[in-house]
Parts: structure tokens; C-alpha cells; sequence
């Protein structure tokens, strides 16, 4: 079994340090997953160039998430993925790694945002088979 956390920009450190306390416990592997999301803009050039820049950032976080589980001694794997319906591949990867816990952040959004955008959170909770930690 292994834990699925799924590390964003702002939130990494406070849960990448609950996941790996929580590995620690469980003797667990880690799956840290990074999606890089661009909106569409219209404009290929600018979108391009929107993509270089979320894929460093997600790359830089990943390798920070990775220093922290190797530090404490905990297997671990990262990944970095560009598929566009991130709860989906969230929720697909830990069937797919028999996943014991998915570990997300929430943030909190207007409900025109969450109309708009959605929330992966949500999504991840509602349909994952797993325990699913979210952490604010």
C-alpha cells in the first residue's frame, strides 16, 4: 500500500509533512503528484509559455516534497503529470498504486469560482475509493 498526495504550489510543505509522519507510521511509500494546469487562453504562444513556467514550478516542488521524504527516510516516488482533469488522475493513479489514503489541500473559493473552476478537492472526496485527508 502507499499514500497518494497530491502537492500544490502553495501548500506543498504542510502536506508533504503530513504525509510523510503518516508514511513514517504506516511504513508506507509516498506518491507525491504534481498536475500542471494551464487555462486555455486562446493565445498558443502565451499558453506555451504559461506551460514552461507551471512545469518548472511543479518540477521545483516535486523535488522539495522529495528532499523532505528523503530526509526522514521515507520511499517515496514523484510525478508530474499535464493531464487536464487532475481529480481524475488523482483518483485513477491511487487505484492504480492500491493507494491506503489520498492527501489534498483545500482552498477556499467564492461559489462563482467553484461553479467556474470546480474544485478537485471536492471531486477527489466525493469519488475516490479511498480515505481522502484534506488539509486547509
Amino acid at each position: 500500500m502507499a499514500i497518494v498526495c497530491a502537492v500544490e504550489g502553495e501548500k506543498w510543505e504542510k502536506l508533504v509533512n503530513f504525509a510523510v509522519e503518516e508514511a513514517k507510521i504506516r511504513g508506507e511509500k509516498i506518491y507525491f503528484l504534481h498536475c500542471v494546469e494551464v487555462p486555455k487562453l486562446g493565445q498558443m504562444v502565451a499558453e506555451d509559455v504559461l506551460e514552461d513556467v507551471a512545469e518548472k514550478i511543479g518540477r521545483e516542488v516535486l523535488e522539495k516534497s522529495a528532499e523532505v521524504a528523503k530526509a526522514k527516510g521515507v520511499e517515496f516516488e514523484t510525478v508530474l503529470s499535464q493531464r487536464k482533469d487532475v481529480a481524475r488522475f488523482i483518483i485513477e493513479f491511487a487505484d492504480k498504486v492500491n493507494a491506503s489514503m489520498i492527501v489534498v489541500a483545500t482552498r477556499r473559493k467564492t461559489k462563482t469560482g467553484k461553479l467556474v473552476l470546480g474544485s478537485v478537492a471536492q471531486e477527489v472526496i466525493l469519488n475516490a475509493r479511498q480515505p481522502v485527508v484534506c488539509l486547509k
